[in-house]
């Protein structure tokens, strides 16, 4: 027969009580959310990047198609390439690019490419966005548009010489506060 002693040694066994649980749930819940918050915050700067990384690439098509069309002496053609697609210059579309519309904003999924071809502008529609301000006409469409640049005309001529052409946002955006 167990004596009283050993009796009371089984009933107090060693384990979680349910005030403990729960700590512990909500301390794993807590560190759960804020991994997944960084994730996110992390998947958004990565986002960024890929769409910089393709204007970059859009830029460096650009200024391959003018140097091209200046050997072949077409100068007089450059200024066509502020009115072309510039998906049309890569060899092959960014991931994502859903064609040409007329349609100022088309009905496309999140992260997706379009070309406008009413305002001849590459539009970018941001996936993640928490972190990208809203522009002066309310959207977070990131527009970047083909821009000429020409040298000041001298006294005795009219006509304007062609100094250079870039890829620029059409409205200045903020994706991520800089410090």
């Amino acid at each position: 027969m167990p004596s009283s002693g050993s009796r009371k040694h089984r009933c107090a066994s060693p384990g979680f009580t349910l005030i403990e649980l729960i700590v512990v749930v909500c301390i794993v819940a807590l560190c759960a959310a804020l991994l997944l918050d960084r994730l996110r915050f992390y998947q958004e700067a990565a986002e960024k990047a890929v769409m910089e990384y393709t204007v970059a690439t859009v830029k460096s098509a650009l200024q391959l198609r003018v140097a091209v069309m200046l050997v072949r002496g077409e100068e007089k053609n450059i200024g066509a390439l502020a009115r072309a697609n510039p998906v049309d210059w890569l060899m092959e579309p960014p991931v994502g690019y859903r064609g040409e519309f007329r349609a100022p904003q088309p009905a496309v999924p999140r992260g997706s490419w379009y070309f406008d071809a009413t305002r001849n502008e590459l539009v970018y529609v941001p996936n993640l966005d928490a972190h990208l301000e809203r522009l002066a006409d309310g959207s977070k469409r990131l527009r970047f548009r083909v821009q000429l640049s020409f040298e000041p005309a001298e006294p005795d001529s009219e006509r304007r010489r062609f100094a250079g052409m870039r890829v620029e946002p059409v409205t200045p955006y903020t994706w991520f506060y800089r410090q």
